[in-house]
């Protein structure tokens, strides 16, 4: 259940691709990521989206925001080695590489 404290596109992205059966869907982050961006290939919501990461991800210390990831949001995902911060600005950054191929026309 979403808090409130993120958009609604950002907690159907991250509650809809990084669920308990994620690796049903790719073998990795990234691949559930390319999933997600060749299921609707639209630049100005993959930037978007990028940037309400990012603000997440600036707005809550690394244990909040993992509390908030699991407990609220329900992403079953572990991003180790990395911290959830790292791990979301993985996402981010991929989010927008994606985009600007897309804008670019080399996706």
């Amino acid at each position: 259940m979403n808090d409130g404290s993120i958009s609604a596109d950002l907690y159907q992205f991250l509650a809809t691709n990084f669920h308990q059966d994620w690796d049903l869907e790719a073998d990795d982050w990234q691949g559930i990521v390319d999933n997600y961006v060749n299921e609707d290939p639209a630049v100005g919501p993959l930037r978007q989206l990028a940037q309400e990461i990012d603000d997440l991800r600036d707005t809550r210390p690394e244990p909040e925001l993992k509390q908030f990831l699991v407990y609220t949001v329900g992403v079953d995902y572990g991003p180790q080695p990395l911290m959830y911060k790292e791990w979301l600005s993985l996402i981010a950054d991929r989010l927008r590489k994606q985009a600007s191929a897309i804008e670019d026309g080399s996706a």
